[in-house]
């Protein structure tokens, strides 16, 4: 990923200027001290929105295409825990190795973890160690992709 790819905003988010989206730079572990289900880190968005945290008001639990756009295994940072996850060092480290997706089936969520770059399927009420992304915006389309 080009060195000049993430712009930070200096309120603790980071604007991707190959995609167009805005992440928060801390996940929801890290900005509330705890883990968190699917469920109360769609409910911390809305209370982003509501405060209008750096001035918007449309932020969510990111999407599986999302996430995937900044997973780079030319990047590492360090996670909670140790572990190495292929996030830029843009992001702040000592975040969780997965974030909760918007993705829901009835009672089960899709992850995506940080460390392998794979999806799976959780109880969206776990509060195991998950944590969210959280993002605002939306994709711009590839150039020359027609969509």
């Amino acid at each position: 990923m080009p060195d000049n790819r993430f712009i930070d905003n200096g309120n603790d988010t980071i604007t991707d200027s190959s995609t167009g989206l805005t992440w928060l730079k801390k996940d929801t572990r890290q900005m509330l001290g705890k883990w968190r289900n699917l469920e109360q880190c769609q409910d911390y968005a809305q209370q982003l929105n509501n405060e209008n945290y750096a001035g918007f008001n449309d932020w969510r639990v990111c999407k599986l295409e999302d996430i995937k756009t900044i997973f780079d295994k030319n990047c590492s940072l360090k996670a909670k825990g140790g572990d190495i996850i292929y996030l830029p060092p843009v992001f702040e480290p000592d975040c969780a190795d997965v974030t909760w997706t918007d993705t829901v089936n009835k009672d089960r969520a899709m992850m995506f973890n940080l460390i392998k770059g794979r999806s799976n399927w959780i109880n969206k009420l776990g509060e195991g160690p998950f944590a969210a992304r959280i993002v605002r915006g939306e994709r711009k389309a590839k150039e020359g992709s027609g969509s």
